[in-house]
């Protein structure tokens, strides 16, 4: 039993390892496989080409996973391979969890806090993704006002919304780069451009990002001046950027309460009263 149970920890490591090395392998995506086999259908093939389109527009959106994957741009990661990590660290997390309880003998205390890590272990890649989701949404909402900015002026010079859009994704970069880099892609195949830039705001899911796009549309449908709702949809989009900065700086001093009682109070008492202590313990 003693030989047993560590060669058992080391299996079961080393298993869960394996599992998180096969959900690191990079997959096809099936978007991009699709849209590259569109590309080879002739032009005179318009029925099979609409039909491919279908396809795509109804494998965008699987699960409520899949979705969540987009948001991070995991565009290459299953829910398949995200659920294999999360069940590799679970398998980390008891392996930790199991030489916790041996190291504590069998302690009550090191079974809860075994349990904890193997939970803990097991919800790492969704918190994981969560971030990422997070971090994502904040740069396209970061760098969506100079980019409808850019997008007025190229309007008003004289170019159409299509030419517009690819004079001005060079110009971007990070997570909305892609995503119009990829819009612009489903476009040349085919789509139609009020169903791309839709499809682009569901796939990112980000709140600026959708008004921008409905408002567009909006205004492409009523034969509004384009120009001037790009210019007020870039004004519209920095205020709400100036107005989430207001807000997290005014959760500041809400989140240095725990810090401050952590950390600063404690100290600030030793130094106020630990002469005192030092010499009364001194004179007695």
């Amino acid at each position: 039993m003693t030989v047993a149970l560590p060669i058992a920890i080391a299996c079961l490591g080393a298993l869960s390892m394996f599992l998180i090395a096969i959900s690191m392998v990079p997959t096809t995506n099936v978007l991009k496989t699709r849209m590259r086999k569109l590309e080879r259908i002739d032009e005179r093939s318009l029925s099979q080409r609409n039909i491919l389109i279908n396809q795509i527009v109804s494998a965008e959106h699987k699960s409520n996973l899949r979705s969540r994957l987009d948001e991070a741009g995991w565009y290459e990661v299953t829910p398949g391979a995200l659920a294999l990590r999360g069940l590799g660290a679970y398998g980390i997390g008891m392996s930790v969890a199991v030489l916790l309880i041996i190291f504590l003998h069998n302690n009550v205390l090191g079974g809860i806090v075994g349990v904890l890590i193997a939970l803990i272990g097991w919800r790492i890649p969704s918190i994981y993704l969560s971030r990422a989701i997070k971090a994502r949404k904040e740069s396209i909402a970061r760098d969506l006002p100079e980019f409808l900015d850019l997008l007025s002026t190229t309007v008003q010079a004289g170019l159409s919304l299509s030419a517009a859009l690819l004079q001005c994704v060079d110009a971007t970069g990070g997570p909305l780069h892609a995503e119009l880099a990829s819009t612009l892609s489903e476009i040349r195949l085919g789509r139609s451009r009020q169903e791309a830039l839709t499809a682009m705001a569901e796939r990112a899911n980000e709140n600026s990002l959708t008004m921008a796009v409905s408002a567009i549309v909006q205004a492409e449908k009523l034969g509004s001046d384009l120009a001037t709702v790009l210019q007020e949809l870039a004004k519209e989009s920095r205020d709400r950027r100036w107005m989430r900065a207001e807000e997290k700086a005014g959760q500041l001093p809400i989140k240095m309460i725990i810090p401050m009682a952590l950390f600063m109070i404690p100290s600030l008492y030793l130094m106020i009263f630990g002469p005192v202590i030092a010499e009364f313990v001194a004179g007695h």
